[in-house]
């Protein structure tokens, strides 16, 4: 073949061509393609053929953008573990304030209190052989791993900002929904975000922000969430003749109150379903259903069921500790729900006890097998003994949370205090020809003044269709 597909010079690729170019074709043909990186198949003219490889990484996965919250937060060096600042909360009553000319004035005291905040460990552990050290790839082998772990930190960050809670698993940040009072809570039950429900709620959420002295600058919901927001304002927003409204994309958000950005956070989920973590030997073991849900009246507690959500339902339960999910449960026993009342069930531990258990359950009159979405979380007060769940329907199934903001630093509302900057923390190899590494991140999310930030709660996508 003397290395070349030889074809006739007067050859155009079209019309008549000799039969020993057709049968140099054929023999190039059948040289293959594909990867094998055992060899097997690289034989006859397949071993001739030098392999290509793009001298970029294709990252499939997410970039530091995404964590759109931790992104825009003010950032404040700390130098200790434990933060504190003085919040002042009054300057003094407004009884007697005007006084007749040469009159006494009356004493008005100021109201502050001093608060804190306690940083929290966020690291993993890399390593590179010796081998891929000095190996030629598409780039140095520290610098893929040193990003990934990056990538890793930032994530693992955005999660914490947002659904960190130390009742559940100590070693997390307050987050978010932790740290944000209930009176800034609004719940929209299920209604989508292209519904009036949600449009009522962002209104009210602004008006709310501002007559606590702050303004909401950035609105932050999962990608569900942000298409229903496109579908509610393209039709709320009048247009110009001729302008092409199905094309319009908005990134804010017009109020009477401020004109906040609305930014989707790939971070923030509708409920899902069960997930395992893969620490097999440090997960918590499958837990217990001891008592199977029994619905009753909900006394002295609030139910939130009502009319439209009595009807039967199934469940099933996850232990969680810091080193994530244990297996679900078998699916619990149906339970006969009515208006006003309240569901109890009795969880017991495995071996490996639980911090805390999350809850899943299926939608209103779901069959048995059905899916389960994720419902809520409750902490786990004693390892040993049984965890009491009570379901007042207060959080709902396959929902998710938005969040409203304050987040110009002008108001000083919101910052991570950051102990240590994101860094690379060097170790020694021991018994191994490897280069071991941390890559670290230390802080915590302060929410320095919680009146000024709302959350929207029971948000479901306009697809579940569960409500």
């Amino acid at each position: 073949m003397d290395g070349a597909l030889r074809l006739e010079a007067d050859f155009t690729g079209f019309g008549e061509v000799h039969m020993e170019s057709l049968g140099l074709l054929q023999k190039a043909l059948e040289a293959g393609a594909g990867v094998d990186i055992t060899g097997a198949t690289f034989a006859g003219g397949r071993a001739l053929i030098p392999e290509s490889l793009e001298t970029t990484l294709v990252n499939i996965l997410h970039t530091q953008d995404e964590a759109r919250v931790f992104q825009a937060l003010k950032k404040v060096p700390i130098k200790s573990p434990i933060h504190q600042w003085d919040e002042r909360t009054e300057v003094g009553a407004d009884d007697g304030a005007w006084v007749p000319e040469g009159g006494d004035s009356e004493e008005a005291d100021q109201t502050i209190a001093r608060k804190y905040m306690t940083s929290k460990y966020l690291q993993t552990l890399r390593k590179v052989t010796l081998q891929a050290s000095i190996s030629n790839m598409i780039e140095p082998a520290m610098v893929l791993e040193q990003n990934a772990g990056t990538l890793w930190i930032i994530r693992n960050a955005e999660r914490g900002i947002i659904y960190g809670n130390p009742d559940w698993v100590s070693e997390q940040p307050e987050g978010l929904i932790k740290q944000i009072p209930t009176a800034n809570i609004l719940d929209v039950r299920g209604a989508d975000a292209s519904s009036v429900a949600f449009e009522n709620a962002f209104n009210e959420g602004c008006r709310q922000i501002r007559d606590n002295f702050g303004r909401a600058s950035n609105f932050f919901g999962s990608t569900k969430v942000m298409e229903d927001v496109q579908r509610l304002l393209r039709d709320r927003i009048r247009f110009a003749p001729g302008q092409n409204q199905g094309a319009a994309v908005f990134t804010e958000y017009p109020t009477p109150f401020g004109t906040p950005q609305i930014k989707d956070d790939i971070f923030i989920k509708e409920g899902a379903e069960p997930k395992i973590s893969g620490l097999t030997n440090k997960r918590p073991d499958i837990l217990t259903i001891d008592t199977q849900p029994v619905a009753a009246g909900s006394g002295a507690l609030v139910s939130q069921f009502l009319t439209g959500d009595a009807g039967n339902y199934y469940y099933k339960f996850v232990g969680v500790n810091r080193y994530g999910d244990g297996t679900k449960t078998a699916e619990s026993s149906v339970v006969a729900v009515a208006a006003d009342q309240k569901v109890t069930i009795e969880v017991g531990p495995g071996a490996i006890a639980p911090t805390a258990i999350k809850i899943y359950r299926t939608k209103k009159d779901g069959a048995s097998g059905s899916k389960v979405l994720y419902l809520g979380t409750v902490p786990v007060v004693a390892a040993t003994d049984p965890t009491v769940i009570v379901d007042l329907n207060a959080d709902l199934p396959g929902c998710s949370d938005g969040f409203l903001l304050t987040m110009e630093q002008v108001y000083d509302a919101i910052e991570w205090f950051q102990f240590l900057p994101l860094m690379k923390f060097d170790l020694y190899p021991t018994n191994a020809a490897v280069y071991p590494f941390l890559m670290l991140l230390f802080g915590a999310l302060a929410l320095k003044k919680p009146v000024q930030h709302i959350r929207i709660k029971n948000i479901a996508p306009s697809a579940l269709g569960w409500f």
